[in-house]
């Protein structure tokens, strides 16, 4: 009888790069071990398991789904996203038409333990004309000036 071998943050990553079908993705990733180990201990994702599940989940339009891996990450402390997956997910939101949750989460990008810089506010300006949200645009603009 073999030995269960538990799933490392490394092969889930491999596991997801190779799954095409989003909510098959969100389900692996909700559950990357069904036998873990030891059951009282999480599992630790790595930064690269919540990129790839993140552009997943956005390049297919599944916001609900996105907004609970962000919330994820968000309590995640072990983990400092860089900040072009912050200016990915709020081009997602311009092409979705969600401007309220672009700007959330750029307001929000402290709380990810992210600092803003002129990167994320080109992507937030441009998801706000995407989405023709031009006064909001306009008191972006001039919260920088």
């Amino acid at each position: 009888m073999s030995a269960v071998k538990s799933v490392s943050s490394f092969r889930l990553a491999s596991l997801l790069r190779c799954e095409n079908d989003p909510s098959a993705a969100i389900k692996l990733f909700r559950n990357p071990d069904p036998e873990p180990t030891n059951p009282k201990k999480p599992f630790d994702y790595s930064l690269l398991c919540y990129d790839l599940i993140i552009t997943k989940l956005g390049k297919s339009k599944m916001f609900d789904e996105l907004d609970q891996v962000l919330l994820q990450l968000k309590t995640d402390t072990r983990i400092a996203p860089m900040e072009i997956i912050f200016c990915n997910v709020i081009n997602f939101y311009g092409r979705g038409s969600l401007p309220s949750r672009a700007l959330l989460l750029f307001d929000e990008m402290l709380q990810y333990r992210c600092e803003p810089t002129l990167k994320s506010v080109n992507s937030l300006l441009s998801a706000l004309i995407k989405c023709g949200a031009f006064d909001k645009t306009r008191e972006v603009l001039s919260s920088i000036e």
